[in-house]
């Protein structure tokens, strides 16, 4: 027998004294339910939309049909074919076929649904939860949780005005080894942190194009497009491709970058977006339709530390001091590393050599899902392991390293090493171009006039370098004013706008 629902008119209830509560304390953190928050009925069996039928989208309903108490009621896409298909997937997995949509806005009317999964491009995720939230639902995004700092800001507030359960798709943050590090970190474990490096490698050969090319059949372009422009398709491969243009993707520094930015922000405890961020590099070598760089290094400054991720998407690549892809930690007296879809994180000496390890179990997306449930059934963001304010700050990261890398121009290699000292960052200015500068050697990608694309430094507005709070509420840009400006917010296409501020 099913559990009492969380309706919407039980969730404005909870939602006002949720607020309240959480206004006392200022900004969410993961933690232990108190019994102010069990206020209502847990459900027996949580109904489940799953919105996108790409990739990530199987991979929620391999935990959600007829797992973990939950069922997939609905599945959408605008491209048809592919939801029928997950649909059929998921029937043979839990019994009942979920109902199938190309507009993912049509379950939002079902008052039966109480949970979203966002698992669609990226311009859609932000707008997607945010929407859902308004009709009383709770939300799953996955990462990047928004596509503009301005769309993060709302999608923050959001979930906070309403008291929603709103998890972002970080789930290493459900690793243990990561927690253990980070309380290993915050007692001195290897004296002042001073420096993270994260590192992605994924080789992506050119996609194609440009050319005049039409979506496949069965594919409903005008909800594809949505809230971006219905521009004409310069790109042969629809699906997945679209990471690699702006209205639509991020780069790998948004789709992949996200997960080892937010691991390391979850390891250092840092808060906010940083005092300034600068970023360059290049698709130089590659003549395709692509707008994002296959190559691309970003430094974000706070006041203790530097934070610099780097993206590969070259067929070659060499390890940073052994590490292939994941975090090194650097700090005064030793290191930890943690290596991509690993349970453990590994302790160094100066010396570097290892001294303890860090241990985990566990699939983490399961846990994450798990932990995500659990905050569902409990009405409880306080729960989760990734509250989607947390989400928002480090895909704030990303889009001040793709910020600065639009609004850059081509400077030699010379050249960016100067720019990159002035700030005096915690890392070899001049080793960190040079590795650049090799890998584009070895695979070929050698810019004929010896420069590439290099961003200015992107300062953040004074008081809110370390201010989770400037991330989560809808107080106006984070940048100064000038160009940077302009690409913290997106045009918007009716009818898919965002929702006005609410305070």
């Amino acid at each position: 027998m099913r559990g009492k629902r969380f309706t919407r008119r039980r969730a404005v209830a909870s939602s006002a004294a949720l607020a309240a509560l959480v206004g006392q304390g200022g900004w969410w953190h993961s933690g232990q339910a108190d019994d102010a928050a069990a206020v209502a009925s847990p459900l027996d069996e949580i109904s489940v939309a799953i919105l996108g039928c790409g990739i990530r989208g199987p991979a929620h309903a391999e935990e959600l049909a007829g797992r973990n108490g939950a069922r997939v009621t609905w599945v959408c896409d605008p491209d048809r074919g592919r939801a029928e298909k997950l649909a059929d997937q998921i029937a043979t997995k839990q019994g009942p076929r979920p109902r199938v949509a190309s507009d993912l806005r049509t379950p939002f009317d079902d008052a039966s649904l109480d949970v979203v999964t966002v698992a669609t491009p990226n311009h859609w995720h932000a707008l997607a939860a945010i929407l859902a939230m308004e009709a009383g639902k709770d939300a799953y995004v996955e990462k990047p949780v928004c596509h503009s700092i301005e769309e993060g800001q709302r999608l923050a507030a959001t979930a906070r005005r309403l008291g929603r359960v709103c998890q972002g798709g970080t789930q290493a943050r459900s690793l243990p080894c990561l927690h253990e590090a980070r309380a290993f970190l915050a007692a001195g474990g290897i004296g002042q942190p001073t420096l993270a490096r994260m590192l992605y490698t994924s080789h992506r050969a050119p996609i194609g194009g440009p050319g005049g090319f039409q979506p496949p059949p069965g594919v409903n372009y005008d909800l594809f497009c949505g809230p971006a422009s219905l521009a004409p398709l310069s790109r042969p491969q629809f699906h997945y491709d679209w990471h690699w243009f702006w209205p639509t993707g991020d780069g790998d520094l948004g789709n992949n970058g996200i997960h080892f930015l937010d691991a390391a922000r979850t390891m250092l405890d840092l808060s906010g977006p940083g005092l300034a961020t600068l970023s360059f590099g290049t698709r130089s070598g590659y003549a395709d339709a692509a707008e994002t760089p296959h190559t691309q290094t970003s430094l974000t400054l706070f006041p203790e530390v530097t934070l610099v991720t780097e993206i590969r998407n070259l067929k070659d690549v060499a390890d940073v001091a052994g590490l292939g892809m994941g975090i090194q930690i650097h700090g005064t007296e030793g290191s930890v590393v943690w290596k991509a879809h690993s349970p453990e994180v590994v302790v160094l000496d100066p010396a570097g050599m290892p001294v303890k390890t860090l241990l985990g179990e566990g699939n983490h997306f399961e846990k994450h899902v798990a932990n995500f449930l659990a905050a569902v059934r409990a009405h409880d963001p306080r729960l989760l392991a990734a509250e989607i304010g947390e989400g928002v700050q480090s895909t704030a990261l990303c889009h001040l390293g793709n910020i600065s890398y639009r609004l850059g121009k081509e400077l030699p290699f010379e050249g960016i090493v100067e720019r990159i000292a002035a700030r005096e960052p915690k890392d070899d200015a001049a080793q960190l171009v040079d590795r650049v500068r090799r890998m584009l050697v070895a695979n070929g990608c050698e810019p004929a006039g010896g420069t590439i694309r290099c961003g200015e430094w992107v300062e953040t507005a004074a008081g809110k370098a370390t201010s989770a709070q400037a991330l989560a509420t809808d107080s106006g840009p984070v940048l100064v004013a000038g160009p940077a400006r302009d690409l913290e917010r997106l045009e918007y296409r009716a009818p898919f706008r965002l929702p006005p501020a609410r305070g």
